[in-house]
C-alpha cells in the first residue's frame, strides 16, 4: 500500500506554505492510497486487518488535527467575528454538519487543548497601556496525555470524550498526581476497550488512587445519579402523522426505560426456533407473523421486523390500568443493604450497564426489575443429570455472567442466545451452571458443525470465552 505522509502537528511551525500546503500533500497522499487499495488484490485476513487498523489510526490523527483547529477557532473567538452565536454554530455551518455534535466537538477540543495565545493585533489581546504585551507560552493542558494519545491515533475522539467526562467527574480536591494516575489508567483501558465499555470502567476509575472501596462505591453512585438526572432532563417525545397511513416519531428516555423497550423488542424478534427454557425467551419470527398477520416476516430485514414488533406492542398496551407494573423484566444484581437504602452501591443490569441505587429501588417498587440480591436464598442452579435443558432460573443466573454471546467478538444479545452445554450432554455432560454458556444461533451451529474447531477459555468470574478456528 502507498505510504501516507505524516500528518502535520498544527501546533508546530510548518514549512513554507504552512497548513494549507501540508493539507494539499495529505490529500494527494490519500488519493495515492485510494488508488493503491483499488489495485491491491490481497485477500489474507491478517493483512487486511493490519491495513484497516492503520487507516483507522490515520483517521483518528486527522480528527485530532481537526480538533486542534476547532480549539484555535474557539480560543480566538472566530464566532464573534462572523456573527455566530458560538463556536458550535460556526463549526456546524463550516462543516455542513449538525449543531449538537459540533458543540460536543468544541467541548472536547477545549478540554484537550492548551489555551492559545492571541495573534498579534487580535482584538482579544491585552491593550490600553501603550506597551507591547508579552505573552507567555501557553500552559500544558491538564489532559496532556489524552491529547497526545489523540494526536498519535491510539484512541478515538469518542474514547477521549469518555476520558474527559470521567476526569471532570472526579472528586474536587483530588491532587494533581492522583488525577494524572487516573488519566493514565483510563488511557490504558481505552487502547483495549470500545468507548461504551470504557464508560462503564471509567465510573470506577477512582479506585486507581483510592483504596477505600466504600468511597469508590459512593463516587460511582454519584456519577450514575448525575447521569440519571441529566437523562430525565433530556427526555423528549414527538410523533407526526405522515398522511399516508403511517406515523413517524422520535423519543429520548433514560437508559433504564429504554433498555426495557429494547429487551421486549429483541425478545419478540429474536431469530430462535422455539421459546422453551432451552432456547431464547420471547417471540420467534414465526410467532410474530401470527401476531401481526404478516406472513412475510421471515423475509423482512431486521429494522422492518422490529417496526412490526413495536406496532404490535403498542396495540397491546393495556389502557384501563396504565399505572400497574411494568411489563418487561430487567435483572439487576445488587446487595440487600442497597435495596433497603442502608448503603449506596450501583446495581449491575443483565444488559451490561449500571443503575444508581435510587433508580434500582424506584424500579423495584414498580416491579419493573427482578433484583438478584446476592445475600438472599437462591433457587437450585446445579441440576447434574436430572434434566437436559437448562431452566429459566439458570438463564437468569447466567445473565449475571454474560451480556451477550460467549463467542469471542460476538455482540448478539443474551436474549438471542441458546444455552450450550460446554461438556456435551450426550457425552455425559451435566446441566450445571458452570457447564453452561450462551451462544447465538450462528455460533451454536458453528460449534456443532464440521468446518470449525474451537477453544474455551475460563475466566476468574467463572464465565468463558469461546474462540473459533477453521479446520485445516
Amino acid at each position: 500500500m502507498a505510504t501516507m505522509p505524516q500528518l502535520p502537528d498544527p501546533g508546530s511551525h510548518p514549512g513554507e506554505g504552512g497548513v494549507p500546503a501540508l493539507l494539499d500533500e495529505v490529500h494527494a497522499g490519500v488519493d495515492r492510497l485510494l488508488e493503491a487499495i483499488a489495485r491491491d488484490e490481497r485477500t489474507a485476513g491478517r493483512a487486511l486487518q493490519a491495513d484497516v487498523a492503520e487507516v483507522e489510526r490515520l483517521a483518528r490523527r486527522v480528527d485530532s488535527a481537526r480538533l486542534r483547529l476547532v480549539a484555535r477557532a474557539d480560543s480566538v473567538r472566530v464566532a464573534e467575528r462572523t456573527g455566530h452565536t458560538d463556536t458550535g454554530a460556526w463549526l456546524a455551518q463550516t462543516t455542513n454538519g449538525d449543531r449538537r455534535p459540533a458543540s460536543r466537538d468544541v467541548r472536547l477540543a477545549a478540554a484537550t487543548s492548551a489555551p492559545t495565545a492571541p495573534a498579534p493585533g487580535d482584538p482579544t489581546a491585552g491593550e490600553g497601556d501603550g506597551l507591547l504585551s508579552l505573552v507567555a507560552p501557553p500552559p500544558e493542558p491538564e489532559l496532556a496525555q489524552t491529547a497526545a494519545a489523540l494526536d498519535d491515533g491510539r484512541i478515538s475522539a469518542e474514547h477521549a470524550r469518555v476520558i474527559t467526562g470521567a476526569m471532570a467527574d472526579l472528586p474536587e480536591g483530588l491532587g494533581t498526581d492522583a488525577r494524572r494516575q487516573c488519566e493514565t489508567e483510563l488511557l490504558s483501558l481505552a487502547t483495549s476497550h470500545a468507548p461504551a465499555v470504557l464508560r462503564r470502567h471509567a465510573r470506577r476509575v477512582l479506585e486507581t488512587v483510592e483504596p477505600d472501596e466504600d468511597v469508590v462505591d459512593a463516587h460511582e453512585e454519584s456519577v450514575l445519579a448525575d447521569e440519571e438526572a441529566r437523562a430525565v432532563e433530556a427526555a423528549a417525545f414527538w410523533i407526526k402523522d405522515n398522511s399516508d397511513g403511517t406515523m413517524t416519531g422520535h423519543f429520548t428516555v433514560p437508559w433504564a426505560s429504554g433498555i426495557i423497550l429494547k429487551k421486549v423488542i429483541d425478545a419478540m424478534t429474536a431469530p430462535r426456533r422455539r421459546s422453551t427454557s432451552g432456547g431464547a425467551v420471547g417471540t420467534a419470527p414465526s410467532d410474530l407473523a401470527t401476531l401481526t398477520g404478516d406472513t412475510r416476516v421471515d423475509q423482512l430485514d431486521w429494522q422492518h421486523r422490529r417496526g412490526l414488533a413495536l406496532a404490535d406492542l403498542l396495540a397491546r398496551i393495556p389502557t384501563d390500568h396504565l399505572s400497574t407494573k411494568i411489563a418487561a423484566t430487567l435483572l439487576v444484581t445488587t446487595r440487600l443493604e442497597d435495596l433497603r437504602g442502608q448503603l449506596t452501591r450501583a446495581g449491575r443490569t443483565d444488559a451490561g450497564d449500571h443503575l444508581d441505587a435510587g433508580t434500582t429501588r424506584r424500579m423495584a417498587c414498580a416491579a419493573g426489575i427482578i433484583p438478584a440480591v446476592l445475600d438472599s436464598a437462591s433457587q437450585p442452579l446445579d441440576l447434574g443429570r436430572q434434566r437436559r435443558l437448562h431452566t429459566e432460573t439458570q438463564r437468569v443466573a447466567l445473565t449475571m455472567r454474560y451480556d451477550q454471546c460467549a463467542a469471542d467478538g460476538c455482540d448478539r444479545p443474551f436474549a438471542w442466545c441458546e444455552i450450550h452445554h460446554l461438556d456435551p450432554w450426550a457425552q455425559g455432560g451435566s446441566t450445571d451452571l458452570d457447564d453452561a454458556a450462551p451462544l447465538c444461533g450462528r455460533h451454536h451451529r458453528m460449534l456443532h458443525g464440521p468446518d470449525w474447531q474451537h477453544t474455551t477459555t475460563r475466566h476468574q468470574d467463572r464465565s468463558v470465552t469461546i474462540r473459533f478456528h477453521r479446520r485445516t
